[in-house]
């Protein structure tokens, strides 16, 4: 067996000789060669022309995006040094001003600020790279400087689904109980969590976590706090923050249900995956819950619902 990481990583090794990696190393390979041509042309592009350029290739683009981070951790660099990006995933809103101040070197002033509570779709302001590209001096990558200042904001509330970030938005949650309001639309993109972590330092705002009661929306918080080790230099504690798991959770769920009377569709059987995602989330190696939480999922969740199943109770 070789281990192609430098670093030592033993989740990532292939052996050579194994004809059934030859595919494996037939995406490595396609992708280096468009990473070449990519960075001698100084350019810059999305993962998804990636996946366009070789679609006859990779069956999916998660396939890609799999091979995407497989070289970025051959090569011991994050995914925006081989000049890639995704496409803005995330979006926020609420008590929040962002103050960009500079000109770009076409000459085009950029100065201005934008209200995060000014809203032209519920969906709010999407989270772009600029995000990653910040220097510690607030200044991407064109010279721009970017600032952020809350607007009596008590916290930063990151909301597993869209549908319920939506809904917040629509309902203007921050006027009532000022916040800001992140979703990464589930799993986070590198953006999200780098929009996170910057509110978070800059603004010193605690982060709460808001998800499905399932392990796999536990997950998803998780990645706010640890990304793992299959991201390479841009995974573990890179953009982490320290995020509560607010809810939904079980013993909340439990005494919400004593007191309401749920109808039963709302409850849905956990699936051998979900079992599995449990399994994880509560190894006693497993860093992002504390002992108590790890103990409260083991033995209370015994079954799954949905953030959604709360509107019954007209939230």
């Amino acid at each position: 067996a070789s281990n192609l990481n430098e670093n030592g990583d033993q989740n990532f090794c292939r052996a050579w000789s194994n004809i059934g990696q030859c595919r494996t190393f037939t995406s490595i390979c396609l992708v280096l060669s468009f990473i070449h041509e990519l960075l001698l042309s100084m350019r810059t592009t999305t993962t998804r022309e990636v996946y366009y350029v070789f679609v006859t290739h990779f069956r999916s683009q998660s396939e890609c995006d799999r091979t995407i981070l497989d070289v970025a951790k051959v090569l011991g660099v994050s995914r925006r040094s081989l000049g890639l990006s995704a496409s803005p995933k995330g979006w926020f809103c609420g008590c929040v001003e962002i103050t960009r101040r500079g000109t770009l070197p076409s000459g085009k002033d950029v100065n201005g600020t934008i209200d995060g509570t000014a809203l032209s779709s519920i969906q709010g302001l999407p989270i772009t790279r600029e995000w990653i590209e910040r220097d510690e001096e607030g200044r991407n990558e064109q010279g721009v400087e970017i600032s952020v200042r809350s607007k009596d904001a008590k916290c930063i509330l990151v909301i597993e689904k869209e549908g319920v970030f939506n809904r917040l938005s629509e309902e203007r949650l921050y006027d009532r109980f000022p916040c800001i309001l992140v979703t990464g639309k589930g799993f986070p993109d590198l953006c999200t969590r780098a929009l996170v972590k910057t509110l978070h330092e800059e603004l010193d705002l605690p982060v709460l976590g808001l998800c499905d009661m399932n392990p796999y929306g536990i997950s998803v918080l998780s990645v706010y706090f640890c990304a793992g080790d299959r991201m390479g230099v841009d995974g573990n504690y890179r953009y982490s923050v320290p995020i509560e798991w607010m809810g939904l959770r079980p013993t909340c769920f439990k005494e919400l249900h004593e007191k309401h009377r749920l109808p039963n569709t709302v409850f849905q059987a956990l699936t051998d995956l979900d079992k599995k995602r449990m399994d994880s989330l509560t190894d006693e190696m497993s860093p992002y819950l504390d002992e108590d939480e790890k103990e409260e999922v083991a033995e209370e969740m015994k079954y799954k619902v949905e953030l959604e199943a709360l509107y019954w109770l007209g939230a």
